[in-house]
C-alpha cells in the first residue's frame, strides 16, 4: 500500500542546532497541521477546567466528576477501533475537519443549556459521550496522519511538537479558563471555546487534501479491526507498547479530573487556583515535550519510556501528599514533564513500528487506552469518596511505579527499542 505525501514535496534541510528542536515545523503543511491542534487542544483544556468546575458547582461531588469522564471514555474504548478502520480508508485531513466541528456543536448546545440556566447533571453526561464518540474517530487520526506529513527521520520531532501543541494548552488554558469563570461566567467561557474550535476548523481546511489509500483490500469495517487486531498480535513489541500505554494512563492520569477537589477541598485555591495547578502540571508537560523534540535521533527510546513512567508515579505520590499550594505547584511540575515525556515516547514507538496502511488502525488501539483514563476516574473517584483523594491518587501511582519496573525486568524488548 502507498499514500503519496504532498506535505514532503518542498520541505527545507533539516535545520541543525538548537534550530532542529522545531525542524517539522519547517513544513508548511505540518505548520498549519499543528496551528490547527493548538487551538483544538486549547478548547479541549479549557473545557476539561470548566466542565469540572461547573459539575462539581452543580453536585459538589467527586462521583459526579468521575461519571462526566466516564461518558468521555466508554465510547472511546468501544468506538476508537472504528475511527481507525476509518481512518485507514478516508482523507485522515477531511475525518478531522468533520469532527471538529461536531465538537464545535455539542459544546454549543451546552453553552445555550449553561446561558439559560437549564443545565442539570444528566446534560453534561450525555454531552460527554457525545464527545468521547467524537473523539473515537477525530484522535486515530489525529496521530495517524503526521508520518504523512513529514519524513520518517522527523516522526519523533513532529509527535513531540504535537504533544508540546497539547502541553502549552494544559500551561495558558486552564489558567485563562479558570480566571474568565469569574470575570465573565461559566456560559462565557463555553462560547469562547466554540468560537476556538471554529478556528481549529478553518486552519485544517488550508492543509491540502491527502491521497486516500489505495483500496487494495475490501474488507468489510469489522474485517479491518480484525486485521489490525491480528497485526499487534504478531508484534509482540507493539502488543508490549499498548500495554505499556494502558496502566500509567489507567492509574496515573485520572489526578486530572480529581483536580478541582485538590484545589477546593485540599489546598483551599478555588477556581483560579485549579487553573494554575493545571497549568503547572502544564509547564512541566511542555518543557517535557521540547525535550523530546530535541531528541529526534535518540537511540535509546525504550528506557527513555520506562525512566519517565517510573518517575510520573513518584511525583504523583508526592503531590497528593503535599497540603501547600507552591510545593504543589512545584511538583506538578515534575507530573507534567515526565507523563508528557513518557506519551511522547510512547506514541513514536508506535508510528515508527507500524506500517503506513495499517496505521490508524494501531493507533485506535492506542487510543483504546487513552479511553481508559476518563473511564479509570470512576473508580478513583469512587475510592477517593472513601479513603479520601490524596490517599486514593498516591495508591494510583504506587501501582504506576510499580508496574513500570516490573515491565523493564521481565520485557526487555522495550528496554532495547
Amino acid at each position: 500500500m502507498s499514500l503519496s505525501n504532498p506535505g514532503r514535496r518542498g520541505r527545507p534541510k533539516t535545520s541543525a542546532g538548537w534550530r532542529a528542536t522545531f525542524s517539522s515545523l519547517e513544513n508548511r503543511d505540518y505548520r498549519r497541521y499543528w496551528m490547527s491542534s493548538i487551538a483544538s487542544y486549547a478548547a479541549m483544556q479549557m473545557q476539561i477546567v470548566v466542565r469540572g468546575w461547573l459539575v462539581y458547582e452543580l453536585t459538589g461531588s467527586a462521583l459526579a466528576l468521575g461519571l462526566v469522564s466516564f461518558g468521555v471514555g466508554v465510547p472511546l474504548l468501544v468506538l476508537a477501533p472504528f475511527g481507525g478502520a476509518l481512518a485507514d480508508r478516508v482523507d485522515k485531513r477531511r475525518l478531522l475537519i468533520v469532527s471538529q466541528i461536531l465538537a464545535g456543536v455539542v459544546t454549543l448546545v451546552t453553552a445555550i443549556l449553561v446561558a439559560t440556566g437549564a443545565i442539570v447533571l444528566w446534560h453534561l453526561v450525555v454531552a460527554s459521550v457525545v464527545s468521547g464518540i467524537i473523539l473515537s474517530f477525530n484522535l486515530p487520526s489525529r496521530q495517524a496522519v503526521i508520518p504523512e506529513l513529514v519524513e520518517e527521520s522527523q516522526i519523533m520531532n513532529a509527535v513531540a511538537l504535537g504533544s508540546g501543541a497539547m502541553n502549552l494548552n494544559r500551561v495558558v488554558a486552564p489558567a485563562v479558563g479558570g480566571v474568565l469563570v469569574g470575570v465573565m461566567g461559566i456560559e462565557g467561557v463555553y462560547f469562547i471555546i466554540v468560537a476556538i474550535y471554529a478556528v481549529a476548523s478553518a486552519l485544517l481546511f488550508l492543509v491540502p487534501p491527502l491521497q486516500k489509500p489505495e483500496p487494495e483490500l475490501r474488507t468489510t469495517v469489522f474485517g479491518s479491526i480484525g486485521e489490525g487486531l491480528q497485526y499487534v498480535r504478531r508484534s509482540p513489541v507493539l502488543g508490549h507498547l499498548l500495554l505499556m500505554a494502558m496502566v500509567p494512563i489507567a492509574f496515573g492520569m485520572p489526578y486530572q479530573m480529581l483536580m478541582p477537589i485538590f484545589a477546593a477541598d485540599v489546598l483551599d485555591v478555588g477556581p483560579s487556583g485549579l487553573g494554575y495547578l493545571m497549568g503547572a502540571a502544564g509547564i512541566g508537560a511542555l518543557v517535557g515535550s521540547i525535550v523530546i523534540a530535541s531528541l529526534s535521533d535518540f537511540r535509546h527510546k525504550g528506557q527513555l519510556l520506562l525512566g519517565a513512567a517510573a518517575l510520573f508515579g513518584v511525583f504523583l505520590i508526592l503531590f497528593a501528599q503535599s497540603s501547600m499550594f507552591y510545593l504543589s505547584l512545584f511538583l506538578l511540575l515534575g507530573v507534567g514533564m515526565a507523563s508528557s515525556s513518557y506519551m511522547a515516547a510512547n506514541s513514536t514507538l508506535l508510528l515508527m513500528n507500524t506500517e503506513a496502511g495499517i496505521r490508524g488502525r494501531v493507533m485506535s488501539l492506542y487510543m483504546m487506552t487513552i479511553g481508559l483514563y476518563p473511564v479509570a476516574v470512576l473508580p478513583t473517584a469512587a475510592i477517593a469518596e472513601s479513603v479520601g483523594v490524596p490517599l486514593a491518587v498516591s495508591i494510583g501511582g504506587a501501582i504506576l511505579v510499580l508496574f513500570t519496573l516490573a515491565i523493564a525486568v521481565l520485557r526487555p524488548t522495550l528496554r532495547r527499542l
